[in-house]
């Protein structure tokens, strides 16, 4: 499935940055209740510097829609961890949702940005990072600082794929389309948000 939004804007680490991959395999938790859900994500949001505009509000929250309805009724194996890749997280608050909001058992959030690394990791930090790098595979997030494509084609190498794909450009995403198929799972989702529809759809006039 591939979802792509327009918007007007574009908007990592349990302790560490993720440099050089290895198994995910989270472990299958129930969804958090609806109450914790809307204080996770409406208490505190660390921005570092990046405005979450009204503007660009639809393209959030489309996102976070796409991925719940994506894990209710969109797998190939539902019983299988739910995981969610963020490729350009920003100040992370997108991949706080997917695990907030829409049950995602593991999100890696990615951004090519060292200095979003505090405030990243303050805002996944409302949900436990989970077991120590020897249990990798009960971790419930993971932060890196690569560059997108370079960890998408490195996930693919590992055999590491993705339910959901989240690739959050400033400008055009089609550089990007080919590397995030290949991480995503077969049947998976992959969100598209860029800030250059017109030249992502060919021609320059709005219809």
């Amino acid at each position: 499935m591939l979802v792509v939004a327009e918007a007007a804007t574009a908007l990592e680490d349990g302790g560490r940055s993720e440099r050089d991959g290895g198994s995910i395999t989270a472990a299958v938790r129930p969804p958090q209740p609806v109450a914790l859900q809307l204080q996770v994500c409406s208490s505190a949001i660390r921005r570092g510097g990046f405005g979450l505009g009204s503007d660009s509000a639809a393209g959030r929250d489309l996102a976070v829609l796409a991925a719940t309805l994506h894990r209710r009724h969109g797998r190939l194996d539902p019983s299988a961890p739910f995981l969610c890749l963020d490729a350009m997280c920003g100040c992370g608050v997108r991949a706080l949702r997917y695990l907030a909001q829409a049950g995602a058992d593991f999100v890696w959030a990615n951004d090519a940005s060292e200095a979003l690394r505090p405030v990243i990791v303050a805002n996944l930090s409302r949900f436990e990072r989970g077991s120590p790098p020897a249990e990798a595979g009960r971790r419930r997030w993971v932060v890196s600082h690569n560059d997108a494509t370079r960890l998408l084609a490195e996930r693919y190498l590992r055999r590491e794929y993705f339910d959901v794909i989240d690739v959050d450009s400033f400008g055009g995403d089609a550089a990007y389309v080919r590397a995030a198929l290949l991480a995503l799972k077969i049947g998976g989702l992959l969100y598209l948000t860029s800030t250059d529809w017109r030249s992502a759809r060919g021609y320059g006039s709005r219809r």
